[in-house]
């Protein structure tokens, strides 16, 4: 459907208006994220410093292949960028989905070694070594994205949005290799987590019951929670992109499991890592506080706060 004509089907209408909202509020959300971490002190942790690339990841996708290829080309009915150049766009924000997954295992690790080993969890985690840890992975993906556009240049095989199926790649029939793959990537975090959580309700049966332990608990446990609702995002994906698209060519079927499901993850992305964010927890809080005025300040004192790590 690579024409001149613009599309008017009400498919395309609906594609378009569906991915111009969710990347508006993806990037609402994530850059909310970016911007509080820069502009507040506080929110200065290694965690938060992983939730920032996350975000930046997030916002690079939405911006790049949403709101640059996908979405003109489901208006215009062609794309008016160069097979290659449209194809190193699509495996940039493809690289980055796939950093997002892999620091999904950086993710489950840094919670496993905080609840393990808090006193040395500065030296392997702390800013600095996740800053550096990030800046190296950064450049592989950079080196990945340089060889794979190097081969489909040289034999011609672009990775392109098609507007006949509103979908990257058409309609995509996934090698077993990569559903193995994405299953590794999904059991991997799975086995850490439960270690993690096996760890944490033993020291929590075992510690003494001061306050300051207590609050020390519910701040991993939170971290954990944020962690484990992150890494239950990749595997919807996979299996609406990888499986699920397979039942059907209707291209609002493609569009729904192949673009919109890639898209919403890093929607809902963003938006846990914002329901967890100390701003917002110190806002239900005030509005907790003016809503029941005759409660005390130790009553409202409960208000889940923005998770930092617990050395």
């Amino acid at each position: 459907m690579n024409s001149f004509n613009v599309i008017t089907s009400w498919a395309n209408i609906v594609a378009a208006l569906v991915m111009f909202l969710c990347s508006a509020i993806g990037l609402f959300i994530n850059l909310s994220i970016i911007r509080s971490f820069i502009v507040d002190k506080r929110q200065k942790t290694a965690f938060n410093l992983i939730c920032v690339f996350r975000s930046i990841n997030n916002s690079i996708i939405l911006t790049v292949a949403f709101s640059l290829i996908f979405l003109p080309a489901t208006v215009l009915g062609f794309s008016f960028y160069s097979p290659m150049l449209e194809t190193v766009l699509i495996t940039i924000s493809l690289n980055l989905m796939v950093y997002n997954e892999f620091q999904g295992i950086y993710l489950s690790v840094n919670r496993l070694f905080a609840i393990i080993f808090p006193i040395k969890y500065n030296l392997f985690f702390g800013i600095k070594a996740t800053l550096l840890f990030h800046v190296l992975y950064y450049l592989d993906r950079i080196r990945n994205v340089t060889f794979e556009n190097i081969d489909r240049f040289n034999v011609s095989t672009f990775m392109l949005y098609s507007v006949d199926y509103l979908a990257y790649g058409g309609f995509m029939v996934v090698p077993n290799e990569m559903l193995i793959w994405s299953a590794v990537l999904l059991v991997i975090p799975f086995i850490i987590n439960s270690i993690t959580y096996i760890r944490f309700y033993y020291l929590k049966k075992t510690m003494t019951r001061s306050r300051e332990n207590l609050r020390n608990a519910k701040k991993n446990m939170r971290l954990f929670a944020q962690t484990m609702f992150q890494d239950s995002l990749f595997p919807i994906n996979v299996i609406f992109t990888m499986k699920l698209n397979l039942l059907s060519r209707n291209r609002l079927w493609t569009f729904f499991t192949q673009t919109f499901m890639w898209q919403i993850v890093h929607v809902l992305d963003g938006f846990i890592m914002l329901m967890f964010n100390e701003k917002l927890s110190l806002l239900r809080k005030r509005m907790v506080s003016k809503a029941t005025p005759s409660v005390s300040w130790r009553n409202t004192g409960t208000a889940m706060k923005y998770p930092t790590i617990v050395n």
